[in-house]
């Protein structure tokens, strides 16, 4: 049986979970929100960011963007969700959500993603530091 003084506690520590809770949703900052940006997002930016870039088959790792600031793709195993915003040039990537299958050999370099730039028809991939990890091309 439980005492009054234990229920008390388990509840002052489930309203300080839900209070944290409430509060890092309602922020925007926490780790893995999406990126904040006070301008627009710049249309021609966009128009040049949307689509596929890698290779959009079993094993491959690849990158979807879309006009409304989603990006979606793979790491070549497990399926990779974010959000973008896009100014002038820079690009900036909330932390991904991933799937978690183990899969054997499988290199995940794409899920430390962060930035990226844009370089013709080559994505420059870059993490939190703003440095390079690798590269996209545009799918045809």
């Amino acid at each position: 049986m439980r005492t009054r003084t234990s229920r008390i506690l388990t509840l002052a520590a489930m309203a300080g979970a839900v209070t944290l809770l409430v509060t890092a949703c309602s922020t925007g900052t926490e780790p893995g929100s999406a990126p904040t940006s006070s301008a627009e997002p710049d249309p021609a930016v966009v128009a040049e960011l949307v689509g596929v870039w890698g290779e959009d088959a079993a094993g491959q790792p690849h990158l979807e963007f879309t006009e409304d600031g989603d990006v979606s793709g793979s790491d070549g195993c497990n399926g990779i969700f974010s959000t973008y915003t896009a100014d002038d040039a820079h690009i900036e990537l909330a932390q991904f959500a991933s799937t978690l299958k183990a899969c054997e050999g499988v290199d995940d370099w794409l899920r430390g993603v962060r930035a990226v730039e844009i370089d013709g028809d080559v994505l420059v991939v870059m993490d939190d530091a703003g440095e390079k990890i690798g590269e996209l091309t545009r799918a045809e």
